[in-house]
């Protein structure tokens, strides 16, 4: 598939984000409602025309519409299901973290508070994804993901599911369905596959958070496949003495060949997780350079989301080869349509390999700006600001620009004092410039008013609006709209100051 394909008229895509026996998942843009997403496409011959390809999308369908009913915050929204050029594809929530395989891959053995919070988030999900029947098949750290506010989220629901009954028409003779380091003994055999086929996967995972490595290891399916069904799996106090046992038992529990002998349910798993969990900390001993903390939900519930830097570069990003021309008139045209978001994520992917660029920096601080995401564009003017001051060898107009959109950030971010103090700086910098009613001057005065209103100073607001407003005459006259329209807000500065004067008398 090419970049810049547009998928039912609506999605448009931007960049592969995974792929496998399935199909293949895209970044893309919903161009309705300006927000990302994420795309499944099916393989092609899952799409087929004939009476078994029917079956299929119609049993696709239904799954996708069980997994949009779980409404958990572990499993992606899904948003749309359809048909492009016959191929199936599924729009679902775009979630921004590292999957579970990765983060292996760069801690050796996870701490047992980390394995209790990721294993008891997985268990949650299950227990509510069991409830509408839904069984995953295919758990694995590649389908488990840590999101950068630290939630865990299990992808791929219903998409396994789709194969049940038709395993012999989509896979080899024998295989089959899910990875065979995390396959249940039930799964291997081909006899009924239930909830707790889920529980086996799961004890798989938690083995290897805890041990550093799989439960059994072979070379070939086959090997494994004994391994699972005839092997006892080593117990995690044997690579870690650390484990609690209660943890221990907890896993090898889960790892029983019978489903019988298993925990009866996913709840059941998370009820024995829940006193290895964290307990409630100070939010402000969060640290926001480590984002995929699946702990951070139990630290620090209904914290505010992380806003590191490396949190966001985890988001799949658009190819940028085009020149920063190029990207500018196309992130011109996508905000004119009011595509914002996607706008910015061009811009921002461009300046990942360009950072220098001071016309696109510019252009993106707008965009954000424009979109309403002040907390991001408020360091890129600032920064914007100082550089061009610094190569100027003092304040230019662009520069005083980049410092009055500064401002505003602040004043919308609800920061009051320091973006009143920011624009009462930007006031004495235009006077020190000889510009005291310059445009930018102007308008920097009109926030100062409206600041002073804000936190309850009338008097203070009420004597910088009648300086604008003295000026504006000077400048236009008295019968200008705008002299007007600074008449009517004088007067009802006038009319609080004065009610907050005999408010005040009547205290005393």
């Amino acid at each position: 598939m090419s970049q810049q394909r547009v998928i039912a008229e609506r999605y448009e895509l931007t960049a592969p984000i995974g792929r496998g026996g399935m199909g293949e998942v895209w970044a893309a843009y919903d161009m309705r409602l300006d927000r990302r997403v994420a795309i499944k496409f099916l393989r092609p011959e899952f799409s087929a025309t004939d009476t078994t390809g029917r079956g299929l999308i119609a049993r696709f369908r239904r799954e996708a519409r069980l997994t949009a009913r779980l409404e958990h915050p572990g499993v992606p929204a899904v948003f749309d299901v359809g048909t492009h050029e016959r191929q199936l594809f599924l729009v679902m929530q775009l979630v921004n973290g590292t999957n579970l395989a990765d983060l292996l891959a760069t801690k050796t053995r996870c701490s047992v508070e980390w394995a209790a919070a990721i294993g008891a988030q997985v268990a949650a999900v299950l227990a509510a994804a069991h409830e509408v029947s839904l069984v995953h098949r295919d758990l694995k750290p590649r389908n488990i993901m840590v999101a950068t506010d630290g939630t865990v989220v299990v992808l791929d629901f219903g998409v396994a599911a789709l194969l049940d009954a038709d395993i012999t028409r989509v896979t080899m003779a024998g295989e089959p369905v899910g990875s065979p380091a995390y396959i249940a003994p039930e799964q291997w055999t081909s006899t009924t596959i239930s909830p707790r086929s889920d529980l086996y996967a799961l004890g798989c995972v938690l083995h290897e958070l805890l041990a550093g490595e799989q439960v059994f290891q072979a070379d070939a399916p086959a090997r494994l496949m004994f391994a699972h069904l005839q092997e006892t799996p080593h117990s995690l106090r044997e690579y870690r003495p650390d484990v609690p046992e209660a943890i221990e038992r907890l896993v090898l529990d889960l790892l029983a060949k019978d489903p019988a002998d298993r925990p009866e349910s996913a709840a059941d798993v998370y009820t024995r997780l829940v006193p290895f969990l964290p307990k409630p900390s100070d939010p402000e001993l969060a640290d926001p350079s480590d984002p995929t903390d699946p702990t951070r939900p139990y630290r620090f519930p209904l914290a505010p989301r992380p806003t590191s830097r490396k949190a966001a570069a985890a988001a799949p990003q658009p190819d940028n080869s085009q020149d920063a021309a190029e990207i500018r008139d196309r992130a011109a045209q996508l905000a004119e349509d009011g595509r914002l978001t996607q706008a910015a994520a061009l811009l921002g992917g461009y300046l990942r390999e360009h950072s220098a660029d001071r016309g696109v920096r510019f252009q993106y601080a707008n965009t954000l700006f424009l979109g309403g995401d002040y907390r991001n564009a408020l360091p890129v003017y600032e920064q914007l600001a100082d550089d061009l001051t610094r190569s100027a060898g003092g304040p230019t107009d662009d520069a005083m620009y980049c410092r009055f959109q500064a401002a505003n950030c602040l004043a919308e971010l609800g920061e009051i004092t320091d973006a009143l103090s920011e624009f009462q700086s930007i006031q004495a910098a235009e006077a020190g410039r000889g510009l005291p009613d310059s445009e930018l001057a102007r308008d920097t005065q009109n926030q100062v008013a409206a600041l002073l209103a804000a936190s309850g100073d009338y008097a203070g607001a009420l004597r910088e609006l009648e300086s604008v407003l003295a000026a504006t005459v000077r400048r236009l006259g008295t019968q200008h709209d705008e002299t007007t329209e600074l008449r009517r807000k004088v007067a009802m500065l006038r009319r609080a100051s004065a009610g907050t004067a005999s408010f005040q008398c009547q205290r005393r």
